[in-house]
């Protein structure tokens, strides 16, 4: 059995169209800028695009990890089910009300029974908000 990532996107959300289609909410490319620390994400999500060689129903466990401190912020466990291997598997996985206590270097790992780890990383950094600017920093700054 071999489960693969084709991508992972970390993002604050994902949401299925009536039509179908997904809309991908606040894309972090590739690392993700806070106004402040702590800071608590409501909707943290992993939209992961994965693809399997045969059906089946697999266990999985994801954690999400400061791997400057090696604490683990959290985690949990779930069935995997491909139905069809000719189609991409498409699970997004949403951690909420994510604290964010350090700036540094962060871990999402995906395992899936009997496999090496899918991990994805992705830094978090302290940026402040420019006099008169409301919310956020802007596009782009690093």
């Amino acid at each position: 059995m071999a489960i693969t990532a084709r991508y992972i996107l970390v993002c604050d959300d994902v949401r299925r169209e009536d039509n179908g289609k997904i809309i991908i909410i606040g894309l972090y490319l590739p690392d993700m800028a806070v106004p402040q620390i702590p800071f608590i994400l409501p909707t943290l999500t992993f939209f992961c695009n994965l693809e399997s060689d045969r059906p089946g129903n697999y266990s999985m466990q994801v954690k999400l990890r400061h791997e400057d401190s090696g604490r683990d912020i959290a985690q949990a466990v779930a069935m995997l089910p491909v139905v069809d291997p000719t189609q991409p598997v498409i699970v997004p996985i949403k951690f909420g009300n994510a604290q964010i206590n350090s700036a540094g270097l962060y871990s999402f790992s995906l395992e899936i029974q009997n496999q090496a780890p899918i991990v994805v990383t992705f830094n978090v950094q302290l940026v402040m908000p420019r006099a008169g600017q409301q919310g956020g920093p802007p596009m782009g700054t690093r």
